[in-house]
């Protein structure tokens, strides 16, 4: 087996028999070593198939110089489980920013530094499959480190994987940052004022709004009757116009029209963002 590649003193990249790129991850397998040299196979610790396309590299090699490899070897096998799971393309950025992020939270719960995940609700209802997901993964964190990491980070690690699903098509990315600018001014004409943008309302109303423009794209609106929209319509008639106009907005936009069940969530988020100003 050939090195391919040296990423640093613990990582090579390689060929395996099939003739697919491989990583192959143990301690001190690519100190001294040289493209062309044979892998020393008693070093070994772990192989991971793919994950290393070339435009990806550069990021790589960066995150290596600031994370152990041993977390680096834990979001690999996250992405691994993730991709068992998945049936959908996933960004292959997904290795390198649950890493990343599973690194970084190690390092704050050893320290004592809790951080509050202000989106977990709205993760667990709109993305059950990702949070199952990102438990998963607080599984493999615990069985390869020792480290239990809070529910919260179950759901950071949760939108990894929906980022990584939808992330990868930049003109779907410029429409929906359109949209988002286009509602916000729908709101803020409607009851014409305007909107603190640094506050969480705020920013958990822009979080919804990419989440809910996702699910239409992928036409994967949540269409369940729970009974939410009827209440709401009833409580908050002001946000219900205001969703209705947003509403008709997207219709003529995408040619989509969405349920009552998301015009429900949509209406609370509206109340929530404008009621402290009314």
């Amino acid at each position: 087996m050939k090195i391919q590649k040296v990423l640093n003193n613990n990582i090579v990249v390689s060929q395996d028999e099939k003739q697919r790129e491989i990583l192959l991850l143990g301690r001190g397998i690519g100190f001294g070593k040289r493209p062309g040299m044979d892998v020393d196979e008693s070093r070994i610790e772990k192989k991971f198939i793919g994950f290393t396309e070339s435009r990806y590299e550069e990021q790589l090699v960066e995150l290596l110089e600031r994370i152990p490899t041993e977390h680096f070897a834990v979001g690999l096998l996250i992405a691994e489980h993730v991709r068992e799971h998945i049936q959908k393309p996933l960004n292959e950025n997904l290795v390198l920013m649950i890493s990343d992020h599973i690194s970084f939270a190690i390092e704050r719960r050893k320290k004592g530094l809790e951080l509050q995940n202000a989106l977990l609700w709205e993760t667990k209802k709109f993305y059950p499959d990702e949070y199952r997901l990102g438990l998963d993964a607080l599984d493999i964190i615990e069985k390869e480190t020792g480290v239990r990491l809070a529910e919260d980070e179950a759901g950071f690690i949760a939108l990894h994987i929906v980022n990584a699903q939808y992330g990868t098509d930049s003109g779907i990315s410029r429409k929906m940052i359109q949209m988002i600018q286009d509602i916000i001014n729908i709101v803020r004409y409607t009851y014409s004022m305007e909107l603190d943008d640094s506050s969480l309302d705020y920013i958990r109303f822009v979080t919804h709004l990419k989440f809910f423009l996702q699910r239409i794209f992928t036409d994967n609106c949540y269409e369940k009757d729970s009974g939410l929209f009827q209440m709401v319509s009833k409580l908050y008639p002001q946000a219900l116009n205001c969703s209705m106009k947003i509403r008709e907005y997207i219709r003529k936009k995408l040619d989509y029209v969405f349920g009552e069940e998301e015009l429900g969530y949509l209406t609370i988020h509206i109340e929530k963002l404008t009621r402290k100003r009314i």
